[in-house]
């Protein structure tokens, strides 16, 4: 009986997922997902950086949880980065329904609460990025890995993204030398950055091949 309702449950957020899926620009899709505060000493400048990084990607669509934190801040950076370059935002913050609007982006009503929005970001990226985190980020990163599509943790940044990276392998097809990057505390920034820009660009290209996104990794 528990395991019918289950089913009957993710059925019902796969629905809903698709609804909200229906209003994002058409492009392979990276969500981001972490703590709603920094505590890690360079995880914000670290965000912004890898943020101008993704920015770059012409074809991208990033997506986040809208909220304080890793969501805006590196929500903030990309949009500035594609509006500098003249490309349309393709950033989107998906919040349960009612919920004000973000200030960059495109502010999407996603479930009536924010259990609802968790199973639904977890269902609509392509290759999520975590950066720190706590239960929260937990729940959407395991909803995304339940949909194997490739979860990158910087590991680095501490809380879940640390026993992430500690737990998980190296999805197949990615750089395990760029996966190892993302866990360094002792490189540069610049290291780290490229090898997350790397390691997005490789995934999407993955995804691409198995029909999920366009083939591309502009």
């Amino acid at each position: 009986m528990f395991g019918e309702v289950l089913i009957q449950m993710g059925a019902h957020y796969d629905v809903q997922a698709q609804q909200v899926e229906a209003a994002i620009a058409l492009g392979p899709r990276l969500v981001v997902i972490g703590s709603t505060s920094f505590w890690g000493h360079d995880s914000h400048p670290l965000c912004e950086a890898i943020a101008t990084e993704m920015a770059e990607f012409a074809a991208l669509v990033v997506i986040t949880g809208g909220m304080d934190g890793v969501g805006r801040t590196f929500g903030r950076a990309f949009a500035a980065a594609r509006r500098e370059a003249g490309r349309p935002e393709n950033l989107f913050h998906l919040l349960p329904r009612g919920t004000g609007p973000c200030d960059s982006g495109v502010t999407l009503g996603a479930g009536a609460d924010y259990r609802d929005r968790r199973e639904l970001l977890g269902r609509v990226g392509h290759v999520y990025l975590v950066v720190e985190g706590g239960p929260g980020t937990a729940h959407e990163a395991t909803v995304a890995a339940g949909r194997r599509v490739p979860v990158l943790p910087l590991g680095r940044t501490g809380g879940h993204a640390a026993d992430l990276h500690i737990r998980t392998t190296c999805p197949p097809g990615l750089s395990k030398v760029d996966w190892d990057l993302m866990a360094d505390e002792g490189i540069p920034h610049g290291r780290v950055v490229a090898a997350v820009g790397r390691l997005v660009r490789q995934a999407v290209v993955g995804s691409a091949k198995l029909g999920a996104v366009p083939d591309t990794a502009g």
